[in-house]
């Protein structure tokens, strides 16, 4: 996290490096696992999306924290007031999906800070088990707007600026939609979509993350300036995995003259 300081392009060629990440759709404990001992630099939880509930994202979020790894939770701005259970429950931080303008992200840092300075209600992280700083201001979990909306395109400068938070993150596909493009990097709209977050987030020296499907697109998106790249799903890849291996095996079974 850089804070919300300008920073010209040179500048930012001294910010913190590539952070990949892992991410659940399925909510299996052992699929974390798997995730968390994979090596990733963090683990997001899309309990927007994926098949989550309150108790199995808390376990989720257990297993990480004893593994080391951050857990990030990926909600609806409709279902903000959700964000606090989930950070008492140790969750490193939460991508907030679908927000339209710098009020939205306002708010969910607003409700990711203790009082006065925000209006999250104090209950210690998972209740007291999990050790907190002497001085709880100190508390300061990070908070990660999506831009995937036709308006918050429109003012994501505005939504950069907003003071605490730790990045933005592009919804390709919801992106893509809502400006009516193809999500294709070879489209010449939607470069220039992607390259106007990137700048946004670069101008305020907070992170720009997005999503990918392979690693061999995670490295082309870390090429053009995302600092943060989620690297599939345990579903997606797993399902690739799946059809790549079978493809394989009934390769070998028509070589040998079997059908």
């Amino acid at each position: 996290m850089y804070g919300n300081n300008p920073v010209t392009g040179n500048e930012k060629a001294a910010c913190e490096p590539l952070a990949l990440g892992g991410w659940s759709m399925l909510g299996d404990l052992l699929s974390i696992e798997a995730l968390g001992r994979a090596g990733f630099d963090f683990v997001g939880l899309d309990v927007q999306h994926g098949f989550f509930g309150f108790e199995s994202t808390v376990r989720a979020i257990q297993q990480l924290d004893a593994l080391g790894v951050p857990a990030f939770v990926r909600i609806n701005f409709r279902e903000i007031e959700r964000l606090p259970r989930y950070l008492d429950a140790g969750a490193s931080g939460a991508i907030i999906a679908m927000v339209t303008g710098p009020e939205d992200a306002e708010l969910a840092v607003r409700l990711s800070r203790y009082q006065p300075k925000g209006a999250r209600s104090y209950g210690g992280q998972r209740y007291g088990l999990r050790q907190e700083p002497a001085d709880v201001a100190d508390v300061q979990p990070s908070i990660y707007v999506m831009i995937e909306t036709a308006e918050a395109a429109r003012r994501v400068n505005e939504i950069a600026a907003v003071p605490q938070i730790s990045g933005l993150y592009v919804g390709p596909v919801d992106l893509s939609l809502a400006l009516g493009v193809p999500a294709d990097r070879t489209d010449q709209d939607f470069v220039a979509a992607l390259d106007q977050v990137i700048s946004a987030a670069h101008s305020q020296r907070i992170q720009a993350g997005t999503f990918s499907t392979s690693g061999a697109d995670a490295r082309e998106l870390a090429a053009i300036g995302f600092d943060e790249v989620v690297v599939s799903s345990d579903i997606a890849l797993l399902r690739a995995s799946l059809n790549e291996e079978l493809a394989a095996a009934r390769k070998h079974v028509e070589v040998e003259g079997r059908r």
